[in-house]
C-alpha cells in the first residue's frame, strides 16, 4: 500500500494506528469481564439478593444500592436516512440506518431523543425495546477525522453509566436516596453550572438541562459536530423561545431545554482546557459541578481525564465531580496493560488526594450482572 507521495504515507500511518486500537478492543472482547459474586443481605423488612458493592470500603454501601426507578424508561428505534440522488431529484435513495435512543422525563409524558451511530450497550432493561441494526459493512464516516479514535467512536452510543446518572439525579427517591445524592438532585434542579466531559450523544447533559441545570457539554470535535450539538438542537425548545437570552457564561449558541440551558464545545483531554474554552478562568471558577459518564475504561484515557478534572479543581471555588462508570475488569485484572478496573480508578483518585463517596450503584441488567457506579469526587481542602 506504500505510496510515493507524503499523503500516502500519512494514510498508512493512520491505518496502522487504527489497527492498534482495533487490536485493543478485540483483546477486550476476547477476555470478557469477570462476574462479581452475589450475596444475600437481610434487613428488618425483607431478604434481598444483591451485588457485592465496590471493593474499597464505603460508608453505608448497601444502602446506596439503587434499582432502576419504574417511572424511568428508555427505548430505541431505527430511522432510515434518505438522500436525493444528484442525478435525479425525484429518485430517493437509502443511505443507511440511524439508531434513535429515547428516554423519559420526570413527571412528563414527553421524552428526549438522541441520534446514535450504534445501538446502546447494556443500557436497556427488561421490556424496553432495543434496535436491531443490520450489519451493512458501512465504513465509519469519521475514520480519518483529526483526533478521532476508535475509543472516541464509543461516544456515538449510550452506556450504562449515563443511565444511572440520569436516573439518580433526575428521578429522586427521597425515602431511600442518601443525603448527598438528595443534595445533588436539588443542586442540579436549581440552575447549577455544570461542565460535562465526554458527553457523547448528549443524554446526560440534555437530561440535566431539562431538569434545570446550565450545562456545557464537551467531547472530541468529531463527536460535538456530528452528535452532541445536533442532538441538543433536536431536543431544544421551539424557535418561538429563541428570543430568550442564555446564561452569559455559556456559548452564544446555547439552547433552551426544559427548565435549563445547554451548549457544546470541542475539548480534547490531551490539551489544556485554557486553550479550548472561551473565558476559561471565569467559567471554571464559578462551576458547581463536573460530570463524566463511562469515560475511564481505557488506561490511556484515565490520566488525561483526571488531569483535566484536576485543572478545574485547582481553579474552582467549590466544584465537585459526579463520575459514573461500570465494572469492566478483564481476566488480567489490575495487571491489564490496556483496561482499567474499579480498584485502579478509585485508588488513582485517592492518591491524588481526592475524597471519594459512592452515591448509588446497581447491577447493569439481568443479562450483565456487573455493577455500575455513581461516585462523588472532591479535592480534600487543606
Amino acid at each position: 500500500f506504500l505510496h510515493p507521495k507524503p499523503q500516502g504515507i500519512i494514510i498508512l500511518l493512520m491505518l496502522v494506528s487504527r489497527s492498534t486500537q482495533l487490536l485493543v478492543i478485540f483483546q477486550y472482547r476476547q477476555n470478557p469481564p469477570k462476574h462479581f459474586s452475589l450475596r444475600t443481605m437481610t434487613n428488618s423488612n425483607h431478604a434481598m439478593t444483591t451485588a457485592t458493592p465496590p471493593s474499597l470500603p464505603f460508608k453505608g454501601e448497601q444502602s446506596r444500592h439503587r434499582p432502576p426507578p419504574e417511572s424511568f424508561r428508555c427505548d430505541e428505534f431505527l430511522e432510515t436516512r434518505h438522500y436525493t440522488s444528484s442525478d435525479n431529484e425525484d429518485e430517493e435513495n437509502i443511505s443507511g440506518q440511524a439508531v434513535m435512543f429515547r428516554c423519559s422525563l420526570p413527571d412528563s409524558d414527553e421524552t428526549l431523543t438522541f441520534k446514535c451511530l450504534e445501538p446502546s450497550c447494556g443500557v436497556l432493561i427488561e421490556k424496553e425495546t432495543a434496535a436491531q441494526k443490520e450489519e451493512t459493512g458501512e465504513v465509519d464516516p469519521f475514520f480519518f477525522d483529526s483526533g478521532y479514535t476508535l475509543a472516541g467512536k464509543t461516544g456515538f452510543q449510550v452506556w450504562p453509566g449515563s443511565r444511572l446518572m440520569v436516573e439518580a439525579i433526575t428521578f429522586p427517591n427521597p425515602i431511600n436516596d442518601c443525603p448527598k445524592l438528595i443534595e445533588w438532585q436539588k443542586k442540579i434542579s436549581s440552575g447549577a453550572r455544570v461542565l460535562e466531559l465526554g458527553s457523547g450523544v448528549g443524554v446526560v447533559g440534555a437530561s440535566f438541562a431539562h431538569y434545570g441545570a446550565q450545562v456545557l457539554l464537551t467531547d472530541l470535535k468529531t463527536l460535538v459536530q456530528n452528535s452532541t450539538q445536533p442532538n441538543l438542537k433536536r431536543n431544544a425548545y421551539p424557535e418561538t423561545f429563541s428570543e430568550l437570552e442564555p446564561p452569559s457564561w455559556l456559548p452564544h449558541d446555547a439552547v433552551k431545554i426544559g427548565k435549563g440551558w445547554a451548549a457544546s464545545t470541542a475539548v480534547d483531554w490531551n490539551i489544556h482546557l485554557k486553550e479550548q474554552i472561551d473565558n476559561f478562568e471565569t467559567v471554571v471558577k464559578n462551576l458547581d459541578a463536573i460530570i463524566a459518564s463511562d469515560c475511564v475504561w481505557l488506561l490511556k484515557m484515565m490520566e488525561p481525564l483526571f488531569e483535566t478534572i484536576n485543572c478545574v479543581f485547582e481553579r474552582s471555588r467549590h466544584a465537585k465531580l459526579l463520575l459514573s462508570f461500570q465494572r469492566r475488569d478483564t481476566k488480567e485484572g489490575n495487571n491489564s496493560v490496556n483496561f482499567t478496573t474499579v480498584d485502579r480508578v478509585l485508588i488513582t483518585m485517592q492518591r491524588r488526594g481526592w475524597a471519594v463517596d459512592c452515591l448509588a450503584w446497581r447491577q447493569i441488567n439481568k443479562a450483565d450482572p456487573n455493577e455500575v457506579f455513581l461516585f462523588e469526587i472532591a479535592p480534600v481542602k487543606d
